[in-house]
């Protein structure tokens, strides 16, 4: 009887490389080379790996002379909190202005009158 053979296709590789631009993946690595008690070499490596969307997201900080305006708009981020609230509208506001003009039928949920 034959042993099965693994088999990979293009779709996962693409698929592996997608996950990992879109989630992130951050690597951490210390090599230490010494002789005896004498430290001859030492590397410490860092490194984030993800795609630009996904960096901006978690807010990690980009290289000089990154075109912030095009990373903020293909992450459909913005570095000021009001005008993202500007632009989706609270639910606040909607209500307010949907609310009826007409104060005939009350309901259990309405706000006092005026002259209570």
């Amino acid at each position: 009887m034959s042993d099965p053979k693994p088999t990979r296709s293009q779709g996962d590789l693409a698929e592996m490389l997608e996950m990992l631009l879109d989630k992130g993946v951050v690597v951490n690595a210390d090599v230490v080379v010494s002789v005896g008690d004498t430290e001859l070499l030492g590397i410490e490596l860092r490194a984030a790996i993800a795609s630009f969307e996904t960096a901006a997201e978690y807010g990690l900080e980009f290289p000089t002379g990154t075109d912030m305006e095009r990373v903020e708009s293909a992450a459909n981020i913005s570095s000021d909190p009001s005008e993202s609230d500007a632009e989706t509208g609270s639910s606040s506001e909607t209500e307010s202005t949907t609310s009826p003009s007409d104060d005939s039928s009350p309901t259990a949920s309405s706000s006092p009158q005026r002259g209570e």
